[in-house]
């Protein structure tokens, strides 16, 4: 007797296990269902904006659609439109849960601002180059302080350094007051007694 009831009780436990985990199962589905009808129609805004050519379409209030919708401009020279596309997007993104949207729109406004930079430079336009230039490196410094981790903005970010070095704080030509600690560590033939 005392078997079957303990045979039951472990059927029952064992059922309601089951019914928890396929309840668990069943939301997990369902956050899954409507993530991807959230992406189909996102992806269906974006196909609408891209097939018109007179841009006149409508556009979603959706980051993701904004920083797809400037790589059309960019690649035709709309280097003003795909710009303002790409602020947008990383403004609109100030939502800590979207660090990743945020980022890749910085990084995609930097690389659009160096590309053009490097373009300018070939032609000779040095002085129209500087200013993107400037741009495209504070734009991979956003991206950065978003994640650190990216490496592509990393990367980017030292050949526009390369191309057009930070002036160095010392080179202003000012005549340089040393107070306090920087007084001390600046100083020549001076240690502090440390190994």
């Amino acid at each position: 007797m005392a078997g079957a009831r303990l045979t039951r009780s472990a059927g029952r436990t064992g059922r309601i296990g089951l019914l928890i985990a396929s309840g668990a199962l069943a939301c997990a589905l369902a956050v899954e269902c409507w993530q991807l009808a959230r992406a189909e129609q996102v992806n269906r805004q974006l196909v609408a904006r891209l097939s018109d050519q007179s841009t006149s379409a409508p556009m979603a209030d959706d980051p993701r659609v904004w920083i797809a919708a400037s790589r059309q401009p960019a690649r035709q020279g709309g280097i003003a439109e795909a710009a303002a596309l790409l602020r947008r997007a990383a403004d609109a993104s100030a939502d800590p849960q979207q660090v990743d949207l945020r980022s890749t729109a910085w990084y995609d406004l930097g690389n659009l601002y160096l590309r053009e930079a490097l373009r300018l430079l070939q032609s000779g336009a040095d002085a129209s180059a500087l200013p993107l230039l400037e741009l495209s490196k504070e734009s991979y410094r956003n991206a950065l302080l978003d994640r650190p981790d990216l490496w592509d903005a990393k990367f980017n970010l030292e050949l526009a350094l390369r191309v057009a070095p930070d002036p160095d704080p010392d080179d202003t030509g000012a005549p340089q007051v040393l107070t306090g600690e920087r007084a001390v560590t600046t100083m020549r033939a001076f240690t502090l007694g440390l190994p």
